[in-house]
């Protein structure tokens, strides 16, 4: 006797989503019976000049985001989509609302934050440069309230945080820094601080600033 088994199979969106009907855990891109929903607005976005991603992602149950930078080519999102879904972290895809495009991605094992579309030919740079011996300081580079960079003690490390113009970056530390430590924020466009402070007590801080157009920054603790 041959018993057969059909499944009545819906997708309530108007974008195209692949899926397994069993699921397969093993594979990253298949995020079957996902009920967290990621969205970003992208009405009204056309793609000129643009031809690079950032977007900020965490697996669950990291408390730093990752940041990752991708290229594309094309003038069309599904370029975009194609381009984040060479990262494996769920599957991208468009959907649309009245007159609203939006960007999604169902997940219950990554988070996402962030999403934007530029050229890095009109970005800025932001660097950091941590270098210490002490103990009990700690750090935070958040971009856009996200946490993007943390940093113990002691250390002696360097790199750069991607931005684009306009981010509202925080630059933070506990009442743990040493005495004596050189504390900075440098615009080296304009040969200016932004923030500088040599600690002679026990200091917290929490600077913030907004990332100019063709500027670029160094963060930095010495001490």
């Amino acid at each position: 006797m041959q018993e057969i088994i059909s499944f009545n199979i819906t997708n309530n969106t108007n974008g195209t989503v692949p899926t397994s009907i069993l699921g397969n855990n093993a594979d990253a891109m298949d995020t079957t019976n996902a009920t967290t929903k990621y969205q970003w607005d992208l009405t009204g976005f056309t793609i000129t000049n643009e031809n690079t991603i950032l977007i900020q992602y965490k697996p669950n149950g990291s408390s730093l985001y990752l940041i990752a930078q991708l290229s594309f080519n094309g003038t069309t999102l599904q370029s975009v989509c194609d381009a984040l879904n060479t990262l494996n972290v769920g599957f991208f895809f468009i959907t649309t609302s009245g007159a609203s495009t939006f960007i999604n991605n169902y997940n219950n094992n990554v988070a996402f934050a962030d999403l934007q579309i530029y050229n890095p030919a009109f970005t800025t740079a932001l660097n950091y440069q941590f270098n210490y011996s002490g103990v009990g300081a700690n750090t935070k580079i958040l971009v856009n309230f996200v946490n993007v960079f943390a940093s113990g003690s002691p250390t002696n490390t360097s790199g750069n945080v991607p931005i684009i113009a306009g981010d509202f970056i925080e630059f933070q530390g506990d009442a743990n820094n040493p005495l004596g430590t050189n504390i900075f924020i440098y615009n080296v466009t304009t040969s200016t601080y932004i923030y500088n402070v040599t600690t002679s007590v026990l200091l917290s801080f929490n600077q913030n600033f907004t990332i100019l157009a063709n500027n670029s920054y160094l963060i930095g603790m010495n001490g």
